[in-house]
């Protein structure tokens, strides 16, 4: 006879009250930050709400869903969270963004040459991950397929690598 097991929660539920908590203050850290790169030119605001919706999938992943259906910056939320995807003009305005404000930085704190090219070193580490990430192939709005159970994130990014490795034939 078997013992009855308990139903696998999901895994935000199995994070701890205290990294919840930290997920959930940082979340609206990144969300301020963005809701500031709306109003502050060179400040980004789809990475910000990136990393809000990532550590809210964690902590409170109801909340997930104002920032998938943002009517400017939810499709590329989406994509990326769904496929790792960034659009091509958004690889573009992040990477001229990083340039010119490693350019800005310089000239006006006008630090030493090891803190310049460490933190140059670093932008172009980032800027070198966001050129490499898939740029997908549909320029219209797709349906939401953001789930905010987190496991089930992990297991449909299985599915689709499972499949692209086995094409039908």
């Amino acid at each position: 006879m078997q013992a009855d097991k308990p139903p696998l929660e999901p895994k935000h539920a199995q994070i701890s009250p205290r990294r919840r908590m930290v997920y959930n203050l940082l979340a609206w850290f990144c969300f301020g930050l963005g809701f500031v790169g709306i109003l502050v030119p060179l400040m980004p605001t789809t990475v910000f709400w990136i990393c809000a919706a990532w550590l809210w999938l964690r902590s409170h992943p109801q909340r997930v869903r104002f920032l998938v259906n943002h009517p400017r910056f939810g499709e590329s939320i989406r994509r990326f969270l769904e496929s790792g995807e960034i659009c091509r003009t958004g690889k573009k305005a992040a990477i001229i963004g990083m340039s010119s404000s490693l350019l800005i930085w310089i000239l006006i704190v006008r630090p030493t040459w090891p803190i310049a090219l460490l933190v140059g070193g670093i932008l172009g580490l980032v800027a070198l991950w966001i050129g490499t990430r898939p740029e997908g192939s549909h320029k219209t709005p797709t349906q939401a397929k953001v789930t905010l159970d987190p496991n089930a994130w992990s297991r449909n990014r299985a599915a689709s690598d499972a499949s692209s490795n086995n094409p039908p034939g």
